[in-house]
């Protein structure tokens, strides 16, 4: 996929997650068709959705996106983008390539506090060191896909409109 001059690559642990959350997505449209688009599942789906596709590849680099030795300084060079207070979305990007991969973002279980061992950044360290997804950028491109056509969560890029959200297969 192609956005803003750059390649966006999904790594299996971020399209996992675009999946439980398409499945919730459809929950809520299934069980609220006029209503669903309030939905905080929804609000949220959309939200990564343009993060990802829209407000990221418009400047990678942004100093927000640091997260300085959060991670530890063996990870310095890994990004994440905040969603609200407690989600973050984490990926790496090569400015020569023009290349984002998105590796992962958190879901309930791993909201965001400090000192939690739930918490997203401790989560996603103890992903890095087991080596999913790997921390070396070769690796990690080789490891993600090129669009989201490559797996089941194409049908997850984008969701425009309720009324486009009640005609997706399900």
């Amino acid at each position: 996929m192609q956005q803003h001059g750059w390649t966006l690559l999904f790594h299996d642990n971020l399209i996992e997650q675009m999946m439980k959350l398409r499945a919730a997505v459809l929950r809520a449209q299934e069980s609220d068709p006029e209503g669903f688009g309030s939905n905080a599942n929804v609000k949220f789906f959309r939200a990564l959705v343009q993060l990802m596709q829209d407000v990221v590849p418009g400047d990678p680099a942004r100093d927000e996106y640091r997260q300085g030795n959060t991670l530890g300084s063996a990870y310095r060079h890994w990004r994440r983008a905040k969603l609200g207070r407690r989600y973050r979305l984490f990926f790496r990007y090569d400015s020569r390539a023009k290349v984002i991969v998105y590796a992962w973002v958190n879901d309930e279980q791993t909201l965001r506090s400090s000192g939690s061992k739930s918490d997203p950044y401790a989560v996603f360290e103890k992903m890095l060191g087991r080596g999913n997804p790997p921390d070396d950028w070769a690796a990690l491109v080789a490891a993600s896909q090129a669009d989201w056509a490559s797996s089941a969560a194409n049908r997850c890029a984008t969701i425009p409109s309720d009324s486009a959200m009640r005609s997706m297969p399900r």
